[in-house]
């Protein structure tokens, strides 16, 4: 564990080398010390605290979605807790090469001890917390998309990546509803995982019992989507926190550049530009940092920002949405996520329902 650590920490600094070369060679230090040096203190501040202030409301909003999903639910759980445990999952997605899943797996992981270790109901209320943010997301990048590729000449570095990007995405989504909505789905990942622990476990008793437990799991999950298919007045909420999440989000961009005293970019160019750097920010989670950053400069070139202006400004988005979350994220997972992992293990499991296929839904 300590030596995949010091390697992805130094992946992360070879990743902020690279960047600062880039800085130094195409955009320039000096260009960069005139432009800070020419800022009015005041506005700079006024405007770089706006954007740590949207920072931190996107993701209250973003653990918002989560939270109003469980209590549309009825399931009582600390807003708190699910805010640790989102940050923490922001933490494992910027750090490790998994994507989101990473993310999702700890945050189910994290969640479920607060929910009766009832893993369906949390594994549901996670994932359709992304799925809701996915397509707010999803609908601003496609619009985004084509809008930049009908107005400027798109490099294909970047319509590559979008196309995976929404491919893939649609591909998880599909997966996720068919094991929601399709019995002869869950059925069939039952006999699956069944087959893989009897080759690894061969006590009958010990198998019979995790069947149970996987059973119950599938089709607590199952339930959790299909109340909400049944009555979707309860993802009215979740829906807003996800778009107030996403302008939070956009905000930031928008304040950054503000501090910088460049205003000449619209909403809708610098909307674009955010739904891209977040599909690119994506694809290379866990990987080095700098690919972010260069393609974020070019982007911001692209709609007319001068370098120096787009140099500055990648440099400190990125530091408030990757470098402050790991600063914050890294003693969080050390200290809250593996005492809750710990406890999690140690507590005794719940009383799961016999073994019957039409096991009532745990949600009202």
């Amino acid at each position: 564990m300590h030596l995949d650590r010091r390697r992805t920490f130094l992946f992360m600094f070879l990743g902020l080398v690279a960047f600062l070369l880039y800085l130094w060679l195409f955009v320039g230090f000096e260009g960069l010390f005139t432009l800070l040096s020419g800022l009015d203190v005041y506005h700079y501040s006024l405007f770089l605290s706006l954007a740590v202030g949207a920072l931190f409301a996107g993701i209250v909003f973003d653990s918002l979605i989560w939270y109003s999903l469980l209590t549309s639910l009825d399931v009582k759980v600390k807003f708190r807790k699910l805010f640790l445990y989102n940050w923490i999952g922001n933490f494992v997605e910027l750090i490790l090469p998994s994507a989101t899943i990473g993310g999702e797996v700890i945050r189910i992981a994290l969640s479920q001890k607060e929910i009766k270790h009832d893993t369906g109901i949390a594994a549901a209320t996670v994932l359709g917390s992304r799925i809701i943010s996915t397509f707010v997301y999803s609908g601003g990048l496609i619009l985004g998309f084509l809008f930049l590729l009908f107005t400027h000449k798109l490099p294909f570095y970047l319509i590559t990546p979008i196309i995976l990007v929404i491919s893939g995405t649609t591909v998880v989504v599909a997966s996720v509803f068919l094991i929601a909505f399709k019995e002869t789905a869950t059925d069939k990942i039952i006999n699956i995982l069944m087959w893989i622990i009897k080759h690894v476990i061969k006590d009958s008793e010990k198998q019979e019992k995790l069947k149970i437990k996987i059973r119950h799991s599938l089709f607590s999950f199952s339930g959790v989507f299909k109340t909400f298919k049944n009555q979707p007045r309860r993802l009215i909420k979740p829906v807003l926190y996800a778009v107030v999440s996403w302008l939070f989000n956009l905000t930031v961009y928008l304040m950054i550049l503000y501090a910088l005293d460049f205003t000449a970019i619209s909403l809708i160019d610098l909307a674009t530009v955010y739904c891209i750097i977040t599909t690119v920010e994506t694809l290379t989670a866990g990987v080095p940092i700098g690919a972010v950053e260069v393609t974020l400069i070019n982007l911001f070139v692209l709609y007319g920002v001068p370098i120096a202006v787009a140099g500055a400004a990648t440099t400190i988005v990125r530091l408030l949405t990757f470098w402050s979350q790991i600063v914050v994220g890294y003693p969080l997972i050390e200290w809250m996520g593996t005492k809750s992992l710990l406890r999690a293990t140690q507590t005794p499991p719940h009383k799961t329902p016999p073994n019957d296929k039409n096991t009532p839904s745990p949600v009202n």
